[in-house]
């Protein structure tokens, strides 16, 4: 969400660039990128919510400027029209909020031009803006990480239609959609508070539930990594299982929407794992027979799965501040149409 009119690019304004995750706060200043832990649930699970809200606030009104613009990639549910923010799993667990977010930040450090979108919008500007020249229709940016969450762009008309409460694409709490052999997973809890999500079994969280509920006790992020590419039977299995649900979104999202050209997948676990995991998303994708698989190369066409670092959400921010994406009301975007 902006406060204004885009700003001419040329203007030499004092940028900070932040990026709010699960687990860090990334800022860039002047070329200079620090890192430091996010009061999160995940970081301080016995925190109350509206305490580790506070000390967001607190933490971001200390890395801006006193006068000039922020950008900022938050990783929570928000509407990116007004800059409410809806909740956040790894940031505040099961609690729901409906908080101004921006209007907080512009009353904390008012001389500040303060630009807060949801992180998956960030990275879909940033993927968007990647393969712009290939002239796709719509194109798709996927994240599987802490949480889950999808964006599509209509690149014909530069916009990202959301719902009137101003979401689009969480898909990470979905029902999960599981084999037979591993139905009894639909049980697993999720960071939102409920079960039986995607991001229950799918979701970095997620993957380490899965494990222990599958008796893996030697697993460990790095053991998974090295194990997958080492055919380790454990992880084979495991990697099958949690890419499983993820498949199915796709599938979901090319049979509703076919004219989604692309949809790059990046997030930590998609990256930390690598082709290993776009491999067994394949092999979901091609082993349902459905009629959506098209030609034999489709689904290799649809699927990007992108290298790490994947996208840069610093510079999706940016480049949403100075309006490469326009975010709209999908009604009110009908209705001008």
């Amino acid at each position: 969400m902006t406060d204004g009119a885009a700003p001419d690019p040329s203007t030499r304004t004092p940028t900070v660039r932040i990026d709010v995750g699960g687990t860090w706060i990334r800022t860039e200043s002047d070329g200079v990128r620090r890192r430091m832990p996010a009061p999160s649930r995940i970081n301080h699970p016995d925190v109350p919510a509206t305490v580790l809200v506070d000390r967001l606030v607190d933490q971001l009104v200390s890395v801006a400027p006193r006068a000039g613009r922020v950008v900022v990639s938050l990783g929570a549910a928000m509407d990116d029209v007004t800059g409410t923010v809806r909740g956040s799993g790894p940031l505040w667990g099961d609690w729901l909020m409906d908080r101004d977010l921006v209007g907080v930040l512009r009353r904390a450090r008012p001389g500040v031009a303060w630009h807060v979108f949801n992180d998956v919008t960030c990275g879909l500007a940033d993927f968007a803006d990647s393969v712009a020249q290939e002239s796709p229709a719509s194109v798709g940016y996927l994240t599987v990480s802490s949480g889950i969450g999808l964006k599509i762009a209509e690149l014909g008309t530069g916009t990202v239609k959301v719902d009137e409460d101003g979401l689009q694409g969480e898909v990470g709490h979905l029902p999960v959609a599981l084999a037979p052999e591993t139905a009894g997973l639909g049980h697993l809890s999720c960071e939102c508070g409920g079960t039986g999500h995607v991001a229950s079994v799918s979701s970095g969280p997620g993957i380490a539930r899965v494990a222990g509920t599958l008796g893996i006790g030697r697993y460990s992020t790095e053991w998974f990594r090295q194990a997958v590419t080492q055919g380790d039977d454990d992880a084979s299995a495991l990697l099958a299982t949690v890419t499983r649900p993820v498949a199915e979104v796709l599938r979901a999202i090319w049979v509703t929407q076919p004219w989604v050209t692309v949809i790059g997948i990046g997030g930590g676990v998609a990256e930390g794992l690598g082709e290993p995991y776009r491999t067994a998303l394949l092999k979901h994708l091609r082993g349902a027979g459905s009629y959506a698989a098209g030609a034999p190369d489709a689904w290799e066409r649809r699927v990007r799965l992108l290298d790490h670092p994947g996208v840069d959400v610093l510079r999706g921010a940016q480049l949403l501040a100075e309006g490469s994406l326009a975010i709209t009301r999908a009604q009110e975007a009908d209705h001008r149409s």
